[in-house]
């Protein structure tokens, strides 16, 4: 019995993903799931989804490798190519650790991913999706990944779903959304189909194998 509970033991040591070491080997197409500080907004971000453990997550990446250097195609203002210290410098811990974690996609997806690559390059550009609305032609971090991961029947393979803008705690729009979608003169987007960035780290489809703090 003694035996089998040691097994056990080390099977889930040797499962947990490597923490706060120096390397990590990332590979196109690889997620970077970040606790983005943006102030209150990302705040507002975070209180309406769900979170891994003591992981709050409000933005996320695409990792892209050219020529040995490691960039991360995001929604970040615009749709842009970052260079990865940019990026993981953005968002850090009091002990200077970047606020991301690494997932990737499991084996039967790994094929789709030079297409998906591709057409993220040909949304380089594209504006900053502020309206949280599908197929406009503008991005948000997890519309970018939902509208350019597709299958071999050019079908997303990461879900959507009614989205809540509301903080998971006081049932409430936070001020920080209300003030957001005011100054566009829009109302709040609540129920209406999208994704967001903690749910797809949670997603069966992605394990996360990496976790820089």
């Amino acid at each position: 019995m003694i035996s089998k509970i040691l097994i056990s033991i080390i099977i889930l040591i040797v499962s947990i993903p490597q923490i706060n070491s120096q390397e990590v080997k990332l590979k196109n197409g690889d997620f970077l799931f970040q606790d983005l500080n943006c102030g209150p907004l990302c705040d507002a971000i975070e209180n309406a989804t769900f979170h891994h453990k003591k992981y709050k997550i409000s933005h996320m990446g695409v990792v892209s490798i050219e020529d040995g250097k490691i960039y991360v195609i995001e929604a970040y203002k615009k749709v842009q190519k970052t260079p990865l210290k940019d990026f993981l410098n953005r968002s850090l811990t009091q002990q200077n650790q970047p606020k991301v974690i690494v997932g990737r996609l499991k084996p039967a997806y790994q094929s789709l991913i030079p297409a998906f690559l591709k057409r993220l390059y040909q949304q380089l550009g594209k504006a900053y999706d502020t309206e949280f609305k599908l197929f406009n032609h503008k991005y948000y971090c997890s519309e970018l990944v939902y509208e350019n991961l597709l299958d071999r029947q050019q079908k997303p393979i990461l879900p959507v779903k009614p989205m809540s803008f509301k903080n998971k705690l006081t049932q409430t729009f936070d001020s920080a959304w209300i003030k957001f979608f005011k100054k566009q003169n829009l109302p709040i987007p609540e129920g209406q189909p999208g994704c967001n960035p903690a749910d797809y780290m949670l997603n069966p489809k992605i394990q996360l194998i990496y976790f820089y703090y």
